[in-house]
């Protein structure tokens, strides 16, 4: 059911994951625990839920993104915005970084998270790809291990802004990975 799904999701990014109670899910949702328990008998299950759906819905929403952008030039600069929290109340990315801990744990997680980071590097490769090809870019290394290292410095950077980090905002953290772009690729991004 969505409508549970969609209230996991805020209550995760409110009250984060070791916090959560099907009370609270029940109220986000405007529904009783007994019909939470109805479609999800064990917690674990809408967990699993809500991180398959807030794992899709990123991985569309930048697949999206680059579709919108002939120029590899642009796409490169929107993915990378795309990919990184808008700040501290960016409920989708809370929840994703919340929902990144379970894969240390259990089994389930860790192929979604696994999956979530397949399909990030891939959005590089098809972009890095297109601006070989076109030779919009000159590549500096092997386009899976830049688009691994893009990856990797999202998530880095990501983290910090979430945390609030003071000296590192959304668009400072943006205008850190521009940079990186433009050293890998010799683009004027």
């Amino acid at each position: 059911m969505d409508a549970l799904v969609d209230a996991s999701v805020a209550t995760i990014a409110r009250n984060g994951l070791t916090n959560l109670r099907i009370k609270d899910i029940a109220a986000e949702a405007g529904v009783s625990e007994r019909l939470v328990s109805y479609y999800y008998p064990d917690l674990d299950g809408l967990v699993a839920a809500t991180h398959r759906k807030a794992s899709e819905k990123y991985y569309w929403n930048r697949l999206r993104t680059i579709q919108r952008h002939r120029a590899p030039e642009a796409a490169l600069t929107e993915l990378i915005a795309s990919g990184l929290p808008q700040g501290r109340g960016d409920v989708l990315s809370s929840v994703l970084y919340e929902l990144s801990i379970s894969a240390t744990r259990q089994l389930q997680h860790e192929q979604l998270m696994s999956n979530l980071y397949r399909d990030e590097v891939s959005l590089y490769e098809q972009v890095l790809e297109h601006g070989s090809k076109t030779q919009a870019f000159n590549l500096s290394g092997p386009t899976n291990e830049l688009a691994r290292s893009f990856v990797a410095l999202e998530d880095g950077l990501g983290l910090q802004v979430l945390a609030g980090t003071d000296s590192l905002t959304a668009e400072h953290a943006k205008t850190i990975l521009l940079s990186y772009a433009r050293a890998v690729t010799g683009a004027a991004l």
